[in-house]
C-alpha cells in the first residue's frame, strides 16, 4: 500500500515510516516539502545500514494525501483543523484515514499532595508540571472531532494510543503488546489491523467503534506518567490478559 504519515517528521511518525517503510511505500508529509524530503532521507539510510529494504519518499502534506491508500494522522491535537482544512480536498472514497491523534495538556493538572502515603523529593510544582493530563474534546474525543471534518464517503480508524513513540524507533527491543483499534467499519478496521501486525510482536484488539476512542486515547497520557514516574517503565505499553 502508499501510506502518507502526516507529521511524518515527528516522533512517532518516524517509528511508523521506519517500521512500515519495510514493506509498504511511504510518503512522509509535512508543512515544509524540504523537510519531509529530509526526513525521508534519514530513515532511508536508518533502515539501509541495517540492510533492510526501503521504499520511503517526502512530500507537502496535500501532495501526500493525494497519493496515498491510508493517510496516518499523527499531527499535535492543535494542529488538526488546520492540516485538515488544506487536505480534505486531496481525500478519496477508498482511502483510509487512521487517526493517533492524542489532546494532552501538561502544567494544568493537580496532584493531591496532601496525604502522608505520597513521599516525593522533589518540589511538589516541578512534579505537578510533569504531570500529562487528558484534555477531554467537547466531541468526547480527537477521533470523533476528525470524523467530523472528514468528507463522509472517507472512513476513519483510531488506533496506536498505547504504544511508545521512541519503542517504535528501537529495532534492538522485541514487542510484546497489544494494539487497541476503534473503528464503524469492519472492512476499514482489518486494513489497519494488517498495519498492526506488519509491526513485529505487535497484535490488535478490536476494541469497538469510533466512540471508544474516548477510552483509548487517554491511555497516552496515562502511559507517559507511568514511564516519567517508573523508571523501569520507560516504555509502558498494554497487554490484554
Amino acid at each position: 500500500m502508499k501510506i502518507a504519515i502526516l507529521g511524518g517528521t515527528g516522533n512517532i511518525g518516524k517509528g511508523f515510516a521506519l517500521r512500515w517503510g519495510q514493506k509498504h511505500e511511504i510518503i512522509v508529509g509535512s508543512r515544509d516539502k524540504d523537510r519531509a524530503e529530509a526526513a525521508a532521507a534519514e530513515y532511508t539510510a536508518f533502515l539501509k545500514e541495517r540492510s533492510l529494504p526501503s521504499k520511503i519518499s517526502g512530500d507537502e502534506n496535500k501532495a501526500a494525501t493525494e497519493a496515498a491508500d491510508v493517510v496516518v494522522i499523527a499531527i499535535r491535537y492543535d494542529q488538526v483543523s488546520e492540516v485538515l482544512t488544506h487536505i480534505k480536498p486531496a481525500l478519496g472514497r477508498n482511502q483510509v484515514v487512521l487517526s493517533v491523534v492524542v489532546p494532552m495538556i501538561k502544567d494544568r493538572c493537580y496532584l493531591n499532595m496532601a496525604t502522608d502515603s505520597i513521599k516525593i523529593e522533589v518540589d511538589p510544582e516541578e512534579y505537578n508540571a510533569d504531570y500529562f493530563c487528558y484534555a477531554v474534546p467537547q466531541a468526547g474525543s480527537a477521533a470523533k472531532e476528525i470524523q467530523a471534518m472528514l468528507p463522509k464517503s472517507v472512513d476513519l480508524v483510531a488506533s496506536f494510543h498505547n504504544v511508545s513513540a521512541k519503542r517504535l524507533e528501537d529495532f534492538d527491543q522485541p514487542f510484546n503488546l497489544d494494539i487497541a483499534v476503534c473503528g464503524n467499519n469492519k472492512q476499514t478496521k482489518d486494513v489497519i489491523m494488517e498495519l498492526v501486525r506488519d509491526i513485529p510482536g505487535l497484535n490488535p484488539i478490536d476494541v469497538g467503534p469510533l466512540e471508544a476512542a474516548a477510552l483509548t486515547e487517554p491511555i497516552t497520557p496515562l502511559l507517559l506518567n507511568v514511564a516519567k514516574m517508573n523508571k523501569a517503565l520507560r516504555h509502558a505499553g498494554v497487554k490484554f490478559v
